[in-house]
This record gives structure tokens, C-alpha cells and sequence, in this order.
């Protein structure tokens, strides 16, 4: 039987895309019954998103191979060994996906078209990877995700997030400190498997709350809609 230890690192994978359709469907029982590995899960989903959402897993169409599993877990299991489990993952995680990604030859020509051999793009994403990884960013419960702060930077983050309907986005608000209303920010959409990770451009310093609500496309000056997630910073 697996040990307690064996299965967060199968979570870990799990976040990651990278077990076996057997594994992934042991791991999500075993979220449904687990606080602590679906805490860990809740975690590691920011670290992974930050890298995948805008790599195309090309290399991956067959399915994860036992060596890509061994291949991330001693990326993982190689770095700081000595810190807390819980603090540690995001950071490893999210190496381990770089190191992956490349020696995969998951920088594919759609992300290298995407990102326009833009060092710009490439620095923000670094930034942004940084951010949600740092032992002392700050998270926020919001909908299915959070928001994340860590120092000026602001994130949302969900996961499992549908498509809006035809002509319309989902749109950021933020309430700025000392405010009673509601500032519109940036509009999204998620990727094609949900995962959403956008950056506010808001200084968060400035900001008491944040929302998201459905709204026509371009955006609105005010929400429409009753908001989807509410949180209060």
C-alpha cells in the first residue's frame, strides 16, 4: 500500500499532468478524503499553471512515460531537501516543469510564435513565476482559486473555470483602499482546460478586494453581473 509521503508526491505529479491515467484516478479519490494532499494540490496548481498555460504539451499526446515521471521527481527531489514539505513544492514544481519543458521540447514553434522571441515576455513570465512560488506570497481563497499577492503584484488563479458564453469575458474588478466602489480591471478568458492565472495590473498595496463577474466583451465600466468569487485582502 502507498505511504502517505508517496502520495503527495503522486499529487504533485498529478498536478503536473504527469501520471498515468490509473495514477491520476487514484490521486483524485484520494483528494476527495484527504485534507492534506488536497491542500498540497490547491498549492501546487498556480506553480503549474504559471509554466503551462502558455506551452503547448506537443511532446506529451501519448500520454506521460515512466521516464518523464522519474525525470520530474528528481528534478523535485534534488533542491532543498531540508525545507518543510509544504513550503518547498511550488518552487520545485515549478522548476521541475522548466526543466521538463525544455528537455522535452515543449517550447514548442506555437509558444515560440506566441511569445515573439520577446525577452520582455519571457522576463514578465519569469517575474510572474516568482511571484507565485515565493515561500511568502500571500493567498487568498476566491471561487475555485485564489488570489495571490506578493509584494506590489496582484494574481488571480482559478481552476476549472468554464467558457463564457458567446460575446461575453470575464472581467477583474478591484476596490481601492478607502473606496466604495468597484474599479474595472483587466478581462479573460480561460484556457482550453480551465486553468486561468492573470496579473492585475493594480498595485496590491492599493487594493481591499478583488471580484470577477461574466461581462460583454470589451468589458464594463461597471459589473453587470453578480461576481463569481469575491475576496477581501
Amino acid at each position: 500500500m502507498m505511504s502517505h509521503d508517496e502520495m503527495l508526491d503522486n499529487v504533485a505529479l498529478y498536478a503536473l499532468g504527469a501520471l498515468s491515467p490509473r495514477e491520476a484516478a487514484d490521486v483524485a479519490a484520494h483528494l476527495q478524503t484527504c485534507e492534506e494532499c488536497r491542500a498540497e494540490y490547491d498549492l501546487l496548481r498556480p506553480a503549474v499553471t504559471a509554466v503551462g498555460y502558455s506551452a503547448e504539451a506537443d511532446a506529451l499526446t501519448e500520454g506521460p512515460s515512466a521516464l518523464l515521471k522519474a525525470r520530474l521527481m528528481k528534478q523535485v527531489r534534488s533542491a532543498q531537501p531540508a525545507q518543510p514539505r509544504i513550503s518547498r513544492w511550488p518552487a520545485l514544481v515549478a522548476a521541475a516543469c522548466v526543466a521538463i519543458a525544455v528537455g522535452a521540447g515543449l517550447f514548442s514553434a506555437s509558444l515560440r510564435e506566441r511569445l515573439g522571441r520577446d525577452e520582455s515576455a519571457i522576463a514578465q513570465q519569469s517575474e510572474m513565476i516568482a511571484d507565485i512560488t515565493a515561500p511568502d506570497a500571500k493567498r487568498y481563497p476566491f471561487g475555485h482559486g485564489s488570489v495571490l499577492v506578493h509584494g506590489r503584484n496582484l494574481y488571480v488563479a482559478m481552476h476549472a473555470l468554464a467558457a463564457p458564453p458567446t460575446g461575453m469575458v470575464y472581467q477583474a474588478w478591484t476596490l481601492p483602499k478607502g473606496s466604495k466602489k468597484m474599479a474595472p480591471s483587466v478581462t479573460f478568458k480561460p484556457g482550453a482546460s480551465g486553468e486561468t492565472l492573470v496579473r492585475l495590473p493594480e498595485a496590491a498595496n492599493a487594493v481591499a478586494a478583488v471580484a470577477v463577474s461574466v461581462e460583454p466583451a470589451g468589458g464594463s465600466k461597471q459589473p453587470t453581473t453578480k461576481p463569481i468569487a469575491v475576496t477581501l485582502l
